[in-house]
């Protein structure tokens, strides 16, 4: 008889949503982009904008061919989100796939994983500030999630691809505000950030209601003058409001 081989799995990934629209969030917002949302990541923000990932994650497993067929079938950018979509083997995999289908690649992180051999043309990392960590929520994972949140090394590593770096900052009061800005300095300066470098810097306010959204923006306005940095702009809020598949 002849011999029986184990089949090999497919290779895929833990997929929430996958949508085409435009890109809300970064240097390039409004362009019209294919996202991938991974289902799953290792850290849980008190205000995390996609909990369906992360407290409660959900979605069903997807081959790599059908995720390289939805994104040929869509706009050349491509948005690889999460989630943390850099705690999967298979989303390196998908990202070079895509590249080499002629797709401009942006990966979304927080900044704390490495994957070998991920490939964007823009790795957008969105390190989390202390005010992140779910005190309240859940004690455990707050202790996990302040001990994962800040990778200084693995930031510098994910830096030497095409980057932007997009802080989540608090507008409601000056002294919130002003304890962000300090913990982003003290990062920047880590990573040795120049000046001229500053405006790939983006400051997006912590605001999931667009009837609130500009009064967010106009209290970023006088500290992007002073500092350098980007106004990070949440224009898929301020078109959809907070809804899935935006």
């Amino acid at each position: 008889m002849p011999e029986v081989l184990p089949s090999r799995p497919t290779p895929a990934l833990p997929i929430h949503e996958r949508f085409v629209s435009l890109q809300g969030e970064g240097l390039l917002v409004g362009v019209p982009s294919s996202f991938v949302r991974v289902s799953g990541c290792n850290l849980r923000c008190a205000w995390c904008d996609s909990p369906q990932t992360s407290w409660t994650p959900t979605g069903s497993s997807q081959t790599l061919d059908e995720l390289e067929a939805f994104c040929a079938a869509g706009p050349r950018h491509v948005v690889l989100t999460g989630g943390e979509p850099l705690m999967f083997a298979n989303l390196a995999v998908l990202s070079q796939r895509l590249r080499a289908r002629g797709h401009h690649v942006t990966i979304e992180t927080a900044g704390t994983v490495l994957q070998p051999g991920a490939q964007a043309d823009l790795m957008s990392i969105s390190p989390k500030l202390a005010h992140s960590v779910p005190l309240e929520r859940d004690p455990a994972w707050a202790e996990r999630h302040e001990a994962r949140r800040r990778r200084v090394d693995v930031i510098a590593t994910l830096m030497e691809q095409p980057w932007q770096l997009k802080f989540v900052v608090r507008t409601g009061s000056a002294d919130a505000l002003r304890t962000d800005l300090d913990e982003i300095e003290v990062l920047l300066a880590e990573l040795d950030v120049a000046a001229t470098q500053r405006e790939r810097v983006l400051l997006m306010p912590e605001c999931i209601d667009p009837a609130r959204l500009g009064a967010a923006y106009a209290a970023l306005v006088e500290t992007c003058r002073n500092t350098g940095f980007r106004l990070g702009e949440r224009l898929h809020i301020a078109i959809f409001g907070h809804r899935p598949g935006t």
